[in-house]
């Protein structure tokens, strides 16, 4: 405990202060994605808080914008890279920071991440919690033997869950037990708004004349996110607006993909219209330089990237799948069923064509996105689970107003 001192008329008390909790945040990488992002966001605004500290522990030592952004905020980082999630030196190490760190609270973000900190949380009597960002978890797209290490570690006992969405809840009861989850929606921080001179600045930098209607998409090209498709749709696109180019923003770690893409590209003839940008440190400036976002995912959970778009006042033209819809509901924005290029350019097309809807669909998007999805609700949701599921009862007293997220049980009701 501290002490603080209250001034009062004719008296000086000393009132005992709860020591702050220290939390740890678990990741795969800090490469690029919408978990990598809320950790950011997380860190960010919790920064100079005298309630809690805040040490992150990533399981990859790669030099990324997302670490230099972190560190600049003044955030403690441990890094701890490994050969593979069995690499039983890193777990020890990861073991012997969180001891180090005397983390009182461990909150864990992706599939790798989720396994580890699991099992150390366990080990250590260290209240544990996880994040599960989408529809298909992680559990369906590794080898039969991470699948299964990750599925005892999810039915661990004193394993808590946090959903970032209804669509999200549902599917994961199914995949990581039934013991129920946490529905937490994401947030999107005003930090993302690009300034008023970005959008000029930028369309210079990229060569965009004030005719060009600029698409873009931001993802990583993984299978996911269903380029391919988006580019077929592009093709169509351009034969009903030839001054539309498309913006592709996000890391190729997937390289016969991106070389697939390349390919794909050369045999449409898109040419110049189609620009890789590549993983960027500065992606709300190259949203305020586009007119439009799209998206082709097969699917997603609560995708960061559409909240920061709409953050930034760009109408969305982009699949109906997980929250999307729910997120966007009359807002003017457009959905279509994935895997189908020729809804897809419909969709973009009459976002083009109607007159004043892009305004419209704008302006809606940015206060949803900077009202109902705000940071400061989202971290004291947070902080009121930690205090819930933690064993520390005394730092933190919520807000009358922000409710601890309930407890779902088994599947639901959509």
């Amino acid at each position: 405990m501290k002490s603080a001192k209250i001034d009062l008329p004719g008296h000086m008390l000393a009132v005992d202060a709860p020591a702050p909790l220290r939390v740890g945040y678990l990741i795969d990488t800090l490469l690029t994605g919408g978990a990598e992002r809320l950790v950011l966001t997380f860190a960010e605004a919790v920064r100079g808080r005298s309630d809690m500290s805040l040490t992150v522990f990533v399981l990859s030592d790669l030099n990324t914008p997302f670490l230099e952004r972190l560190r600049a905020s003044g955030t403690e980082v441990v890094l701890l890279p490994g050969r593979n999630l069995v690499d039983a030196g890193r777990f020890r190490r990861l073991l012997r920071a969180l001891r180090e760190k005397r983390i009182e609270y461990l909150h864990a973000h992706l599939a790798s991440a989720s396994t580890l900190g699991a099992y150390a949380s366990r080990l250590l009597g260290i209240p544990f919690i996880t994040t599960i960002h989408n529809v298909k978890p992680s559990v369906r797209r590794i080898r039969p033997g991470r699948r299964l290490l990750q599925g005892l570690a999810m039915r661990l006992p004193g394993v808590n869950k946090i959903a970032v969405g209804e669509a999200v809840a549902e599917a994961a009861a199914g995949e990581i037990g039934r013991s129920g989850c946490r529905v937490v929606p994401n947030a999107v921080s005003e930090t993302v708004v690009a300034p008023p001179a970005a959008r000029a600045r930028m369309r210079a930098e990229l060569g965009l004349s004030e005719d060009q209607i600029a698409l873009v998409c931001v993802g990583a090209i993984i299978g996911q996110k269903a380029h391919e498709v988006l580019l077929d749709a592009f093709a169509t696109i351009r034969e009903h607006a030839p001054t539309c180019v498309l913006l592709l923003v996000g890391d190729a770690r997937d390289t016969s993909r991106h070389e697939a893409l390349l390919a794909q590209a050369q045999r449409l003839g898109l040419g110049e219209d189609l620009r890789f940008l590549g993983m960027r440190g500065d992606i709300p400036e190259v949203l305020a330089a586009s007119d439009i976002f799209v998206s082709s995912s097969h699917w997603e959970g609560a995708p960061v990237s559409l909240l920061e778009a709409m953050a930034n006042g760009l109408p969305p033209v982009v699949t109906d799948v997980g929250e999307n819809a729910l997120v966007l509901e009359g807002t003017g924005a457009i959905l279509i069923r994935p895997r189908d290029p020729e809804a897809l350019a419909r969709g973009v097309i009459e976002m083009i064509e109607t007159p004043g809807l892009r305004a419209r669909t704008g302006d809606a998007v940015r206060a949803r996105a900077l009202g109902r999805y705000g940071v400061a609700t989202w971290v004291e949701r947070l902080l009121a689970i930690y205090a819930e599921t933690g064993r520390r009862k005394d730092w933190h007293c919520p807000r009358a107003d922000v409710p601890v997220p309930r407890l779902q049980s088994g599947r639901v009701a959509r």
